[in-house]
C-alpha cells in the first residue's frame, strides 16, 4: 500500500471574533474522484488529546483545554467549572481552568456524532480512546507536535487540543489571536484513494470568556472535523448571517427579482440556519452554536454525495447541468444554488461548478445538485462565493446574476434575468438545468480583465499597459486578449515599475522609470517595445533627488507621452539648495519640476513659475507669476501630467486641483483664467483643452460643468454637465435631497452649481470624453460619456440601453482610457482589482422598431440625428 500525505494544513482563521477558512476536498487525480474514508470498516476511531495540567483552588491538577492565564482580566463576571467565582476586572493571579479536557471530549463526541448522524450518508466516527494510549504521549506540545505531523501514527482522526495557543504559533507559525483551528486529511492510501489518518488542531486560547460551556466554540469543532472528513466549504444562507450591511446588502436569490429578500442585518431565522461549513464563524455569539449542529440540507447532502447510502438516490431527487459563458465555453467556480420555495433557508443546496476537477483538466462547468426533496419547488440561479477558500478557485460572474427557467439561453433579449422556472423531480429523478451567462455576442463587448489594473492604454486601442497588485508592468494585447511582460533584468525582474507609466498612440514605445543601477532609486526610461529595449532618460539630480511612494522610490514621475513617443511629460526632482544633486542622505530634501523630455533630453517647464521658501517649515512651494512678474498665486506643488498627440500642449496640476498649461513651453494658469479644476484633456493637434470648471466668482466655489478651451482663440465651448437626481443625487451631510422634492433645476437655483466632472480620457477631437463624478461621501462615484451630437449620459444608461447585461454586475465607474477614434474603451470599477476591456467598434440604435448595428461612434450618432434612438429596441427602457 502506497500512502501519499496529501496537504499542509488548512487553517481556520479568526479576525475581530469572526473566521475565514481554507477548506480542503481533495480530488484523487488518477479517478478524478474525492478522498473517502472507507465506511465498510466500521466506526472510524477518533484519538483525542490529554491537554495542560492546571492546579484548581484545592491544588489539584486538572487536565484543562482553555485556560485564564495571569494577569489577565474581563470586564463581566466569571464561575468556573470548580465553582470559583471572578468579579468582573479581577486580575488573575494565577492560571484558571476555564474548560476541562472533559468538556472538550465531550464538544468533539457531539461534533463526530452531528456528522454521524446523517441518515441519508453512511459515514460512522466515534470517540474511542486517547492521543496517550495510541503513542503515549500525554499532552501534545510544541515540543512533541513533529511525532504527530508528518508521522503515520495510524489509522483514524487524531485531534490535539492546544491550550495556550502555542503549537499554532511555534509549529504551524501563525498567531493564536487569529487561527481557531486547523484540520485536514493527512494521510491517504494513493492507489485506492482511501483517507488512512486526519488530524485536527482546536485552539484553546480562543474560546470567548462567555462561553463557559463551550456551545459557540463547538461549531469550530463540527467544521474542522467537516474538513477532516474531506468536505469543502460551502455558501448556502452564512454570508446571509455574516455579511449583510446596509453597505453590503445580501441576497438570498436574484438581486432585484420578485421573490427575493434583501438582508442589511442577520435574522435569527437566518443564524439558526447557517451551514456548518460555512467559511464564516463568529464564537462569540450564538452563530458558532448553530454552526455546531448539521441541520441545513446543504451539510446533510454533500456529506451524503461522499458517503451515500444506497437509498440515498433513490430518495431524493437532483439536478444536473454546465455552466457556460455567452460564447458557449464551460466556466467553474460560481456558487449554483438550488433554493427550496416552500423551506428556502432549511432547504437550500449548493455545488460550486466544475468542483469535481477543481480545475485539473482544463475549463469546466459542470454540476450536480443532490438530495433534492421530492416535489419540493426549487429555483435554481447563480451567484458568486462572497469569501474563504475552496479547492475550485472562485470566479466572478461575467454577466448578471439570474435564475434558470425553460427558455434559458445566453441572449438578454429574451431571458430575463428574473425569468425562472420552478424545479420540481421526483425520489431518483435527475433534471438537466444547463445554464448560460446573458450577453449579446454582437455590438459593444465587455470583457474582464480580473487581478490586473491597466495603466495606460495605446491610442490605437490594440495594447494597454497593466499593473500587478504587487506593481510589475505587463502590457496586454485586446486584439489576441493576452498578456506580455516587459523586458527584465539578469535577475528575471521586470525593468519597468508602475511609479507612472505611458504608452505612445502605435503601442512602439512606453515610458516609466526602472532601478538602473540596483541602488533602490527608479529613474526615467524608455522602453522601446519594438525593439524590446530600455534605456535612460536625462535625469538632472543623477538620481540624487528622490520621492518616496507605495510604488517605491524615484527621482522621477513620468505621466504622459506624445503619439510618436518622441515627447514625454512628467516631473524631475531638484535640490531647495538649488545645486545640481542632492546631498546623500537628503534625497527628500527636494522639490519635484514640471518637465518635458524631447528625444531624451529634459527641458525643465519653468516660465512664470519660482520655487519659493514656505511660510512654515523648510520646504518650497510654487510661486505662479503673471508675464510682468506678479503673483498670481502659491501652490503647495505643481507637475506636468498630459500632453497633446503632437507634444505642443502640455497640462498639468498644481495641489491636486487647480489646472496649469503649457503652449509650446509657455505657462497658462487656466485654474485662475477659467475656473479649470481636477484634470483635463487635450485633442491630439492640441487645439483644444476640455476641463472641468468652478465659478471663482462665487466663494463656495461651485461647477460650472465641463468646457473646452480653443487654444488659439481662447474661446470657450461649454458642453454641459450631468444631471442632479436624474444621472447623480445630490448628497450633502448624509442627506439626499433628491429625495425631498429636489430637482436638478432647482438644485442648480439654489446654488448647487453643477456635478461637478473630473475628466479622463478623449478622442483625438475630443468629440467623445469620458469623466467621472462623485465621490465615497455623495454616494459613490459615476462614470460618464460624453458624445458630440448625443451630450452626457453616465455609463450605466450608456451600456444598458446597449444591452451590455456584463456591466450590470460591474457598473463601470472610472473610464480612464478611450481610443482615438473612441472604438475601445477602458474602465475600472472603485474598490474592486478588475479592468475592463469594452470594443465598441459596433452599437445599435432602434429606428421604427428595429435593431440597427453600425459603426460606432460616427454612424451611430448621425441616426440618432435623424431620429432613431440610441440602444437596442428591447433595452430601450433599461
Amino acid at each position: 500500500m502506497k500512502l501519499n500525505k496529501l496537504t499542509a494544513a488548512m487553517i481556520l482563521a479568526s479576525t475581530a471574533g469572526s473566521a475565514i477558512a481554507g477548506g480542503p476536498l481533495y480530488i484523487h487525480e488518477p479517478t478524478m474522484q474525492p478522498y473517502k474514508w472507507d465506511t465498510s470498516k466500521g466506526s472510524i476511531p477518533v484519538y483525542t488529546d490529554g491537554g495542560e495540567l492546571v492546579a484548581d483552588k484545592d491544588g489539584n491538577l486538572v487536565p484543562s483545554f482553555t485556560v485564564l492565564e495571569a494577569g489577565t482580566k474581563f470586564n463581566h463576571d466569571l464561575t468556573l467549572p470548580d465553582g470559583t467565582f471572578i468579579p468582573a476586572y479581577t486580575v488573575l493571579d494565577r492560571d484558571y481552568t476555564f474548560l476541562t479536557i472533559e468538556q472538550a471530549n465531550a464538544i468533539t463526541a457531539r461534533a463526530v456524532g452531528e456528522w454521524t448522524a446523517v441518515e441519508t450518508s453512511t459515514f460512522d466516527m466515534s470517540v474511542q480512546g486517547t492521543i496517550e494510549q495510541q503513542t503515549g504521549i500525554a499532552d501534545v506540545t510544541p515540543d512533541n507536535v513533529d511525532q504527530i505531523y508528518g508521522a503515520e501514527n495510524g489509522y483514524g482522526f487524531w485531534v490535539n487540543y492546544d491550550t495556550d495557543g502555542s503549537i499554532l504559533e511555534q509549529y504551524f507559525g501563525v498567531p493564536r489571536t487569529q487561527v481557531l483551528g486547523i484540520a485536514f486529511p493527512e494521510w491517504a492510501n494513493e492507489e485506492t484513494g482511501e483517507i488512512i489518518e486526519a488530524t485536527a488542531l482546536m485552539n484553546g486560547w480562543f474560546v470567548d470568556s462567555k462561553d463557559t460551556q463551550g456551545d459557540n466554540v463547538a461549531g469550530v469543532f463540527t467544521h474542522e472535523f467537516g474538513h477532516a472528513i474531506n468536505m469543502s466549504h460551502s455558501q448556502a444562507n452564512g454570508n446571509l448571517a455574516y455579511m449583510s450591511k446596509s453597505y453590503s446588502p445580501q441576497y438570498d436569490g436574484v438581486p432585484g427579482c420578485a421573490g427575493t429578500n434583501t438582508y442589511t442585518a442577520a435574522t435569527l431565522d437566518v443564524v439558526n440556519n447557517i451551514e456548518t461549513m460555512f467559511p464564516f464563524i463568529d464564537v462569540r455569539s450564538i452563530a458558532g452554536k448553530s454552526q455546531s449542529t448539521v441541520n441545513v440540507r446543504d451539510d446533510i447532502v454533500n456529506i451524503s454525495d461522499l458517503y451515500p447510502t444506497a437509498a440515498y438516490k433513490a430518495q431524493f431527487g437532483s439536478i444536473s447541468g454546465t455552466l457556460y459563458t455567452k460564447e458557449g465555453v464551460e466556466y467553474s467556480g460560481i456558487n449554483m444554488v438550488a433554493r427550496n420555495l416552500d423551506n428556502p433557508l432549511e432547504d437550500v443546496i449548493t455545488q460550486q461548478s466544475g468542483n469535481m476537477t477543481q480545475g485539473k483538466v482544463g475549463p469546466d462547468g459542470k454540476f450536480t445538485i443532490n438530495g433534492l426533496t421530492p416535489g419540493g419547488r426549487y429555483v435554481l440561479y447563480i451567484d458568486t462565493i462572497k469569501a474563504g477558500g475552496y479547492p475550485t478557485a472562485q470566479t466572478q460572474i461575467v454577466s448578471e446574476p439570474e435564475y434558470w427557467d425553460a427558455n434559458e439561453s445566453a441572449n438578454p433579449a429574451v431571458d430575463n434575468s428574473c425569468n425562472v422556472t420552478p424545479i420540481v423531480v421526483a425520489g431518483g429523478e435527475t433534471k438537466q438545468a444547463d445554464m448560460y451567462f446573458n450577453g449579446y455576442t454582437d455590438g459593444i463587448q465587455y470583457t474582464p480583465l480580473v487581478q490586473a489594473f491597466v495603466m495606460d492604454h495605446a491610442k490605437n486601442g490594440q495594447r494597454a499597459l497593466g499593473t500587478t497588485g504587487g506593481g510589475i508592468i505587463f502590457m496586454y494585447d485586446s486584439t489576441g486578449k493576452q498578456t506580455f511582460t516587459v523586458p527584465t533584468d539578469a535577475n528575471g525582474v521586470p525593468m519597468l515599475h508602475s511609479a507612472g507609466v505611458a504608452m505612445n498612440k502605435n503601442a512602439t514605445k512606453a515610458a516609466g522609470v526602472t532601478d538602473f543601477d540596483g541602488d533602490g532609486v527608479q529613474s526615467p526610461a524608455l522602453w522601446d517595445i519594438r525593439a524590446n529595449k530600455i534605456t535612460e532618460l536625462e535625469d538632472p539630480s543623477n538620481g540624487t533627488c528622490t520621492l518616496g511612494s507605495t510604488a517605491g522610490v524615484s527621482s522621477a514621475s513620468i505621466w504622459d507621452i506624445s503619439d510618436k513617443g518622441d515627447v514625454i511629460a512628467g516631473t524631475f526632482r531638484e535640490p531647495y539648495s538649488g545645486e545640481a544633486e542632492c546631498a546623500a542622505g537628503a534625497g527628500g530634501a527636494s522639490v519635484a519640476v514640471p518637465a518635458v523630455w524631447k528625444n531624451g533630453k529634459v527641458q525643465a517647464l519653468r516660465d512664470n513659475i519660482e520655487f519659493v521658501p514656505r511660510s512654515y517649515g523648510n520646504a518650497l512651494e510654487v510661486a505662479i507669476n503673471d508675464d510682468d512678474g506678479n503673483l498670481v498665486r502659491k501652490t503647495a506643488w505643481i507637475r506636468a501630467d498630459r500632453i497633446s498627440g503632437n507634444g505642443e500642449t502640455v497640462t498639468g496640476m498644481t495641489n491636486g486641483f487647480g489646472q496649469v498649461a503649457w503652449l509650446n513651453g509657455k505657462l497658462r494658469d487656466i485654474y485662475s483664467e477659467f475656473g479649470a479644476t481636477d484634470q483635463s484633456v487635450i485633442s491630439a493637434d492640441g487645439s483644444m483643452v476640455a476641463f472641468g470648471a468652478l465659478d471663482l466668482t462665487d466663494r463656495f466655489r461651485p461647477s460650472k460643468g465641463v468646457q473646452i478651451w480653443h487654444t488659439k482663440t481662447d474661446e470657450l465651448t461649454d458642453l454641459g454637465s450631468m444631471r442632479w437626481c436624474e444621472d447623480i443625487p445630490y448628497i450633502s451631510r448624509w442627506t439626499n435631497y433628491c429625495d425631498y422634492g429636489y430637482d436638478h433645476d432647482s438644485l442648480v437655483a439654489a446654488g448647487a452649481g453643477l456635478p461637478r466632472m473630473t475628466l479622463l480620457d478623449a478622442t483625438d477631437d475630443l468629440s467623445i470624453i469620458t469623466a467621472r463624478a462623485g465621490s465615497l461621501l455623495s454616494g459613490g462615484f459615476k462614470g460618464a460619456i460624453y458624445i458630440d451630437g448625443l451630450g452626457w449620459m453616465t455609463l450605466e444608461e450608456f451600456f444598458d440601453k446597449q444591452g451590455v447585461v456584463e456591466a450590470s454586475m460591474f457598473p463601470m465607474d472610472n473610464p480612464f482610457g478611450i481610443s482615438a477614434d473612441g472604438s475601445k474603451l477602458f474602465g475600472g470599477y472603485a474598490g474592486a482589482e478588475v479592468t475592463f476591456d469594452v470594443d465598441m467598434t459596433k452599437a445599435y440604435v432602434c429606428k421604427d422598431g428595429q435593431d440597427m448595428q453600425l459603426s460606432f461612434p460616427k454612424q451611430v450618432v448621425a441616426a440618432v440625428q435623424k431620429g432613431a434612438e440610441f440602444g437596442r429596441c428591447a433595452h430601450l427602457g433599461d
